[in-house]
């Protein structure tokens, strides 16, 4: 698949500092970007945003893509696991992206959500602790 999609961020410039692994929370937020262009429309859009709430640094990336069934919602963080609709057969990877994501997040006493409407997009959301 080729896409052309669209990224526009709404990230503040000042944000509280955070301790954590560069390394760990490039590998999460490159998982969570390459999610957003593959199961992205053509045309689509990425919107990154970040922001403080309370004693957390949220930040979101949210596409307009392909969306998640509901009943594939509550396994999208389980190992392994992959979405199988029509949209999806054609796009490669092994299930193990967010798994791995959440993994890291959850090891920075973080954690991840997601929002999902079928054919409208995704968010997923991470909130790391202020430092």
């Amino acid at each position: 698949f080729q896409h052309r999609v669209t990224l526009a961020d709404e990230i503040p410039d000042e944000l509280p500092p955070l301790y954590a692994n560069r390394e760990d929370l490039t590998r999460v937020f490159t998982n969570l970007l390459d999610n957003a262009i593959k199961y992205n429309c053509p045309e689509g859009k990425i919107f990154v945003r970040a922001g403080r709430d309370e004693a957390f640094i949220r930040v979101e990336v949210q596409d307009t893509g392909i969306g998640i069934p509901p009943e594939d919602i509550q396994n999208i963080f389980d190992e392994f696991y992959r979405v199988k609709t029509k949209e999806t057969r054609a796009i490669t990877g092994t299930g193990l992206g967010l798994s791995i994501a959440k993994r890291i997040v959850e090891a920075h006493n973080g954690h991840m959500e997601v929002e999902s409407k079928l054919h409208q997009g995704s968010t997923f959301r991470v909130l790391l602790p202020v430092a």
